[in-house]
């Protein structure tokens, strides 16, 4: 089943389609480029009693953020709150598990951050939004990087040579290159790729705000990839200073970035970590 909330001006939506009929809820989230419907195997891995909300984040599938708010009006924590609250309201979800890939582990953290009292437990498959990187801070927190960053996605054939030149001379490794290049050379993808950094660049967790006395949740389980270019396991280093005091597990897969497959499931039901339990 499919549905969709929007914020009361229209300027935002996300959509949504559940999997299963059960009475204990996992809301997902995707990651970069990858709309809901990826995460519709998860149903074959949940129990029999549980339901999955897989949620398109902004800047993708049948989601929308109104193109006049890209430049100037990106997402505020207190609209996404409200959005999940709305989400929470229309499915009658008291509690819930999070569950959330690369772009959409940050949505998770943010999540948990807005509105810690319906979070159950929170798995984090490569999650982005344990560091910034010094090009994501530049691009979206100074001046002279915004306008570098417009001119870059105005002028994608140059910013494609350009990202060559950075791997040509080693200053970028070559598998974030590929990355990049392969972001930016369709027109598709580098249109997603504006809207999801002008929309969300807000949208980033304050470690201080969620680990507090007030701390409920069960655990926090974060897989990532012991080879993964993207999002290394060496991230995980932003929440070494919160580990002895709050239940956070961290699990090493034997795969790449694209951990929040069949298989790192598997390697995470193994462990008794998949699916969440609210025991």
């Amino acid at each position: 089943m499919n549905g969709s909330i929007e914020s009361v001006d229209k300027s935002l939506k996300i959509a949504y389609r559940i999997y299963g009929d059960g009475d204990e809820t996992i809301v997902a989230f995707h990651g970069f480029g990858h709309p809901k419907e990826d995460l519709g195997f998860l149903i074959d891995h949940i129990s029999p009693h549980q339901r999955l909300i897989a949620v398109d984040v902004p800047g993708h599938g049948e989601s929308f953020f109104h193109p006049k708010r890209e430049k100037k009006t990106p997402i505020t924590k207190e609209e996404w709150k409200n959005l999940i609250t709305l989400l929470c309201q229309k499915e009658s979800i008291e509690t819930f598990h999070l569950c959330g890939y690369s772009l959409g582990g940050r949505m998770s953290l943010v999540t948990l951050e807005v509105l810690p009292e319906k979070i159950i437990s929170v798995t984090l498959f490569s999650p982005d939004g344990l560091m910034k990187s010094k090009l994501y801070k530049f691009g979206n927190e100074f001046g002279l990087g915004k306008k570098l960053l417009h001119f870059a996605l105005a002028h994608s054939k140059l910013a494609v040579k350009l990202v060559e030149l950075t791997g040509k001379f080693r200053l970028v490794p070559m598998t974030k290159v590929n990355f990049v290049k392969y972001q930016l050379e369709n027109h598709d993808r580098l249109s997603r790729v504006k809207t999801v950094w002008s929309a969300l660049s807000l949208c980033w967790p304050d470690f201080g705000k969620i680990f507090n006395p007030n701390f409920s949740v069960k655990r926090i389980i974060i897989a990532f990839g012991k080879h993964d270019p993207i999002i290394p396991p060496s991230h995980g280093k932003a929440l070494s200073s919160y580990m002895n005091d709050y239940p956070i597990i961290i699990e090493l897969l034997p795969m790449g970035h694209r951990t929040l497959k069949k298989e790192g499931v598997e390697y995470l039901t193994k462990r008794g970590y998949w699916p969440p339990s609210s025991s």
